[in-house]
């Protein structure tokens, strides 16, 4: 029997192939195979599934169409993959913002900040194309998420634990918040203190099973096979 192939369409996401290869050969025949993002829908309250509303001014939006027209013209069985915030080597995105604001020391903690970030780590994207692909997984939209949805204290730390455990400061008094606040600004402050949670419960209820993306950063031992 002949190893599954895909094709892969991944706007912005070149440096998930890697990863890709390593579970299925990437071809121009097979099922095909979009990695798209959780940033098309609206954001809401709550997790948000497939279902929930989409943000008619996304560019996914467009992308999402494209790729549909084109895999029925090809007569293509097609997979569409909203994937969360995606943790990698070479990530872009929402995730690559944040830890480059850590780096560079601009990120603290502050008391009572409880908002969750839904995420994904790359090594779970390759295995849910290679899952979809060699169990003729149904056709459709499937989100994709660690299911873990850690709390942002919890990923910034995972995050500044792999650039050598650097440390993040806290703003525990009042002024020192209101400091933080002003400058931040109020669309960074509301990302920070906004939870962003997606379901993945189509995907797992085929029998897919994700990691803890904060775990795997902690203690994954990154060698020169590692990705």
């Amino acid at each position: 029997m002949a190893e599954p192939t895909a094709y892969i369409y991944a706007p912005g996401g070149d440096f998930l192939l890697p990863y890709i290869r390593r579970e299925i050969a990437i071809a121009d025949d097979g099922a095909a195979v979009m990695i798209s993002s959780t940033d098309i829908y609206e954001l809401g309250q709550g997790w948000l599934d497939e279902e929930a509303p989409l943000n008619e001014a996304s560019e996914w939006l467009a992308l999402e169409r494209q790729f549909a027209n084109e895999a029925k013209s090809r007569g293509t069985k097609a997979y569409v993959l909203r994937c969360a915030p995606i943790v990698g080597t070479g990530m872009t995105g929402a995730v690559r913002r944040l830890a480059e604001e850590i780096y560079r020391g601009f990120f603290f903690h502050f008391p009572g900040n409880e908002a969750r970030k839904s995420v994904v780590h790359a090594t779970d994207v390759a295995r849910a194309v290679k899952f979809l692909v060699e169990n003729d997984a149904p056709a459709g939209v499937y989100n994709l998420t660690d299911g873990v949805d850690p709390t942002l204290h919890d990923l910034a730390e995972a995050i500044a634990y792999r650039m050598t455990n650097k440390r993040i400061s806290n703003l525990s008094t009042k002024p020192q918040q209101m400091i933080g606040k002003f400058i931040y600004g109020s669309e960074r402050y509301r990302r920070y203190t906004t939870s962003e949670l997606f379901s993945s419960s189509c995907i797992r209820a085929l029998g897919f099973e994700t990691v803890d993306t904060c775990e795997y950063m902690r203690t994954h031992v990154y060698d020169d096979s590692s990705l």
